[in-house]
């Protein structure tokens, strides 16, 4: 992964410095609507647990994170069984750079689908059937029911195509679980959609730069698609074995 140091400072948080004022004001609203988890563990204990579960690392990148009025950057990573049955979003407490000494747990997926990012275009089976319109009033309501700020929610397929033409394209797909007291899973009715620029560089918009490596993970509501920015990241790509996923389908 590229880093163009002008827009970081420090060797181990990685601050952004400039040219993400919007980013920052984003990830303010959004604060209040972060899951949070407890089940983490060292690399080593984290990678034992999902090495026995068949789970292999695909695609990574950086979460932005508002902290004491400075945007630091965390790694996020993610993982999918051989069949796609199931796969892990982890988060990390350091930037994808750098060597972490810890790792969450963020979400467990069912049904992932994954998607060439590279590929210019808006893929079809990434959209929703919903229509806008029924998006739109589930903002609504979620909005007078307080669960989510006015500006926050739209629709997946509208967020979706807008990305495009700044080659902010969807990475992969797959539906939320929560954990039952009896330990199995359940899908709680919300798809989370990660997207990435893949290759995307500062340069590539010299007047926005921060649009050539923006990207998020998205979570929208089932069946209308009421969308919300969960995270901002950058810098995402796939790994190794993402490619060789890519490259056998």
């Amino acid at each position: 992964m590229k880093i163009h140091e002008k827009f970081f400072s420090g060797k181990t948080n990685r601050r952004l410095q400039r040219g993400i004022l919007s980013i920052g004001s984003i990830l303010f609203v959004l604060s209040a609507h972060a899951a949070q988890s407890s089940d983490c563990g060292t690399p080593a204990q984290i990678t034992e647990r999902l090495k026995a579960e068949g789970q292999r690392s695909f695609a990574m990148a950086d979460q932005v994170k508002r902290e004491n009025d400075l945007n630091t950057l965390y790694g996020m990573v993610f993982t999918v069984n051989g069949d796609f049955s199931v796969g892990y979003i982890l988060q990390s407490d350091q930037p994808t750079e750098e060597q972490a000494s810890k790792f969450c747990i963020y979400k467990r997926l069912e049904n992932i689908r994954l998607f060439d990012a590279r590929k210019p275009g808006v893929n079809p089976a990434t959209l929703l059937q919903a229509e806008e319109s029924q998006a739109l009033k589930r903002c609504d309501e979620l909005i007078k029911e307080g669960k989510i700020n006015p500006g926050t929610c739209g629709s997946l397929n509208s967020t979706i195509t807008r990305a495009e033409p700044f080659g902010e394209r969807v990475i992969f797909q797959g539906f939320i679980t929560e954990k039952r007291p009896d330990g199995t899973y359940k899908r709680d009715g919300t798809l989370a959609t990660v997207t990435g620029n893949i290759g995307g560089s500062l340069n590539d918009y010299p007047d926005e730069p921060l649009k050539g490596i923006v990207s998020g993970i998205f979570f929208s509501s089932l069946p209308d698609g009421a969308t919300i920015a969960n995270m901002i990241t950058v810098y995402a790509e796939y790994l190794p074995y993402g490619l060789e996923l890519l490259n056998d389908k």
